[in-house]
């Protein structure tokens, strides 16, 4: 059966052969293949189904549809930040009683343990089919438990964008919206997630702070990473997460 080499993501090169796609396996990959598990017998049936491992390899069911990397214009509609705060939703809602007993992770963020954290719940691990409807979430690695805040200050920064505009550096993520417009879009956003089950709204200033802590922990590891394997992409990713992280603290206070 012919193999394919799926594009994109710069942490690690997986294979599509047919409808399964190879990994790289690690040592959290049992906690993640339960954690798969537990969350599709809840419901949560977008995201891979685990297959075991082959090798050093871990197998997971291929999720046909596209994963935007170039952010095309419709995923800034409305719709799509609806949907992908209500699957967000979900997502924590379903992992809440997940066994931590036993769990071996490969990361940690730090935060209370209130779910578990994809930590990297963005466009670029998001699939997306016919309407722009969102039918699937990949590449779980980053998982780990932590608080709700933290997973939706991510989710915030790439969906809203919550990114200045215009870029503050040539060649800067930004986004598309003025300041009014990101501030109505980031109320959509949270209305759509819901009211976490402790009947707290989320405040907006704890928001914006967490984003700024996320992007500063984000520059670091991004950092030392980059370092670690001679990736230019990388460092320039986290000089520019440094820059956000300023840039969303200063707009905080204002």
């Amino acid at each position: 059966m012919p193999e394919e080499t799926l594009t994109g993501g710069m942490m690690n090169v997986p294979r599509r052969r047919g409808k399964v796609v190879f990994r790289k396996a690690t040592s959290a990959t049992p906690t993640l293949h339960r954690l798969l598990h537990h969350v599709r017998k809840r419901g949560i049936d977008w995201v891979p189904e685990p297959l075991g491992t082959e090798g050093d390899e871990e197998r997971l069911t291929f999720l046909e549809g596209e994963v935007p990397h170039g952010m095309p214009s419709w995923i800034w509609s409305p719709e799509v930040l609806v949907e992908v705060a209500g699957k967000l939703r979900q997502w924590h809602d379903a992992t809440r009683d997940f066994p931590r007993e036993g769990a071996a992770w490969g990361f940690s963020n730090g935060t209370p343990d209130d779910v578990i954290c994809h930590n990297d719940f963005a466009p670029y691990n998001c699939v997306f089919q016919e309407g722009r409807r969102m039918t699937g979430l990949i590449d779980f690695d980053l998982c780990c438990p932590g608080s709700r805040l933290w997973d939706l200050s991510y989710s915030v920064y790439r969906f809203l964008p919550l990114m200045p505009n215009p870029p503050l550096e040539e060649g800067d993520d930004a986004s598309p919206f003025t300041a009014q417009e990101r501030s109505h879009r980031l109320r959509l956003f949270l209305h759509s997630y819901g009211t976490p089950p402790d009947g707290q709204a989320i405040p907006l200033p704890s928001l914006y702070a967490a984003v700024s802590v996320r992007l500063q922990s984000l520059s670091q590891w991004t950092r030392a990473y980059a370092l670690q394997t001679g990736n230019e992409t990388l460092d320039r990713n986290a000089r520019m997460y440094a820059r956000h992280a300023e840039w969303i603290a200063r707009e905080m206070q204002a």
